[in-house]
């Protein structure tokens, strides 16, 4: 059913508003150059406009949660798009660095609430069956922000200044408001009262993660002094403060539990790692090309185009070959490919071709989407299905965080460097020389994870068989599938599949070469057509029968002759699968855009399991009914005496 004219406007307002912060997080990049120049800050000051709104929206992650518990979602809209105009328009008219960081930080604040929100506003907003169509048009927002981000700020850094692209920010943040009041509705909470905020937790994470952030920043403009080192070890105290009282409060910020796991560990780990050498890149990326090459900022924005282009294309085809292939061999690959590709950028000279800076950096990027969501999907596999919504915040969150710190210490690493070699050489080769050396850092901090990969990801072997004793699950659809996989031989004949269907009481199983591998699926109804009259074509099976009863002139001749085909004969040419770490939101549409009752469940060119309809039904049933113990079904008399049932907690209460 096609989308209303309503809900097409609540489509653009809500991806307007997306598009507008992620686009607003890869403007800064380009602009790095022209605002150290301007403001007259070396790049370790530079480089918190970056990693500083990182961290803040890691810390808005959890608490996004419980303002959603509390707060209506277009009052909660309305001020995460209200704060991220003040933060534009701050940002936009800052003459001083710390105006201009203020400004950042609100603008993260913003946008930190409002990309989780906007998930939630699109699930609740439109029904079941048009929120693919809406989620759809999203996904492509996501992938195309970044993608454009650093050539249109480069643009209009040469044929402006800096200053526009953030008015340009806040006139469309302004825009979007008007149209969030005018269409969207003022839903309450669902689950209002019920959030919890422990405020001790809040400051640890606040301060602890700040001060660290600061203290390695610091570092780089003025060295290792006794106010830096207090910043650092006051930070790191906060860090563990905050884990530590996690594991005892009943309600906590972050479920770090989660972390015990140790798949879910390793690939966390993988993805911080990744995380901190994708965001130095691009802070390093346009120094080196505007202020030692002598290229515009558009020829800087030009140069990162192709990677996140390529970045975004990648993401759901890497999808599709972890399904095929596993993660280990992406996982791999991509880290090996990440490690090389980022000790070539610690090998740049003055003289390094713009060309050669574009291919290497795409390059770069395309093995970032090998890794990232393969390694994640591997390790959010690990958790039990109870904790997956702690396992994605707790993830997300010490990636955000792990991205500012890395970037800082990275361009720590550059800054300082820099400083000491200026004592010796010409500031261009001091420059150069702190540039590849950050990159060196960054290529080791690639080795580490690609030696976690190589050694700790594996596909399903003996580590997976040991999780799989202490308790833990493995794959959600593995789960939940079948595991007594019948399958009938290329050879077969249709009275072989008959007597199959009846001994093992199934009504279709996959067709099978000699190596194992499907190809083809034979079920009860394509037997049931085969019997059915010349005459018309029936689909439900049980007219098909009644006909074929009134059919007594030829019926046993064309029964008789049915058995003895090959089952390759009225069996579908080809086997449609699903891969064994898909999705349940994909196996449901491949099940339903095929009109099938069940697919096989492959690993690789293996079937190791059969997944039905019924089985995803009573999975998704029992979990909802695990997740809400509390909400029970009261029925009693209303105010005007008549019998009325109510559901959940609060029916309790009254």
């Amino acid at each position: 059913m096609a989308l209303t004219r309503r809900q097409w406007l609540m489509l653009s307002i809500l991806v307007t508003g997306s598009f507008i912060t992620v686009l607003n997080q890869t403007l800064v990049t380009p602009a790095i150059p022209s605002i150290m120049e301007e403001m007259s800050v070396d790049a370790a000051t530079a480089q918190w406009l970056t990693t500083g709104f990182t961290l803040v929206n890691a810390i808005m992650i959890p608490i996004t949660a419980y303002l959603q518990d509390r707060f209506s979602t277009r009052r909660l809209f309305l001020v995460s798009m209200a704060l991220f105009a003040v933060g534009s328009a701050m940002t936009g008219c800052a003459l001083s660095f710390p105006v201009m960081l203020t400004g950042r930080l609100i603008q993260a604040a913003g946008a930190g609430l409002l990309m989780p929100l906007t998930m939630t506003v699109l699930l609740v907003t439109f029904p079941v069956d048009k929120r693919g169509s809406a989620m759809g048009i999203f996904g492509l927002v996501i992938a195309f922000a970044p993608a454009i981000g650093p050539t249109v700020a480069g643009i209009v850094i040469d044929q402006f200044d800096w200053h526009v692209m953030f008015f340009a920010i806040t006139a469309l943040s302004l825009a979007v408001i008007v149209g969030a009041l005018i269409m969207m509705d003022n839903k309450p909470p669902a689950n209002k009262g019920d959030a919890h905020l422990d405020p001790l937790s809040l400051t640890l994470s606040t301060l602890g993660f700040g001060l660290m952030l600061y203290g390695f920043s610091a570092v780089g403009s003025t060295g290792l002094t006794v106010f830096t080192g207090v910043s650092i070890v006051l930070g790191v105290i906060g860090v563990v403060w905050f884990f530590i009282r996690q594991t005892h409060l009943e309600h906590p910020m972050l479920r770090v539990q989660v972390l015990e796991n140790r798949r879910f560990l390793v690939a966390t780990i993988i993805g911080m790692l990744v995380q901190g050498a994708l965001l130095a890149a691009g802070i390093l990326m346009p120094i080196y090309v505007q202020t030692l090459l002598g290229y515009s900022a558009t020829m800087s924005g030009l140069v990162l185009m192709p990677g996140a282009i390529l970045m975004g294309i990648m993401n759901p085809v890497a999808g599709k070959l972890f399904d095929k292939h596993g993660p280990r061999k992406l996982g791999v690959t991509g880290m090996v490919l990440l490690t090389v590709t980022t000790l070539g950028f610690a090998m740049l000279t003055l003289n390094t071709p713009i060309w050669f800076l574009a291919v290497l950096y795409t390059v770069r990027m395309f093995s970032m989407a090998l890794v990232n969501m393969p390694i994640t999907t591997w390790g959010m596999n690990a958790l039990d299905n109870k904790v997956m919504n702690h396992g994605t915040s707790v993830n997300n969150t010490l990636r955000q965080v792990a991205g500012s710190l890395g970037t800082a210490v990275i361009i720590s690493v550059s800054s300082l460097v820099t400083n000491t070699a200026q004592q010796s050489m010409a500031w261009a080769d001091a420059q150069l020389l702190g540039i590849n050396v950050a990159f060196a850092v960054c290529a080791g901090l690639c080795l580490i994870g690609a030696v976690l990969a190589i050694l700790l990801v594996k596909d399903r072997p003996a580590d997976q068989a040991s999780e799989d004793r202490t308790g833990e699950r493995r794959s959600l659809l593995e789960s939940i599938m079948k595991t007594d996989v019948y399958a009938l031989a290329t050879t077969a004949t249709v009275a072989d599949a008959m007597r199959l269907f009846v001994e093992k009481n199934i009504s279709a199983c996959p067709i099978v070469d000699a190596e194992g591998r499907p190809v083809g699926f034979v079920s009860d109804g394509d037997i049931l057509k085969r019997l059915t009259p010349r005459g018309g074509q029936v689909i439900d099976p049980i007219v098909m029968i009644m006909n074929s009863a009134y059919d007594d002139r030829d019926y046993d001749e064309r029964l008789e002759e049915l058995m003895a085909m090959p089952v390759t004969e009225i069996g579908a040419r080809r086997s449609i699968g699903v891969g064994i770490h898909s999705t349940l939101p994909e196996v449901c549409r491949v099940l339903a855009e095929n009109h099938l009752k069940k697919v096989p469940v492959m690993e690789g060119d293996v079937i190791v399991g059969i997944i039905n309809r019924s089985d995803i039904t009573q999975y998704s049933m029992q979990a909802y009914l695990d997740h809400r113990p509390d909400e029970a079904v009261y029925c009693g008399p209303d105010a005007d005496g008549d019998e009325v049932c109510e559901v959940g907690a609060t029916a309790a209460k009254e």
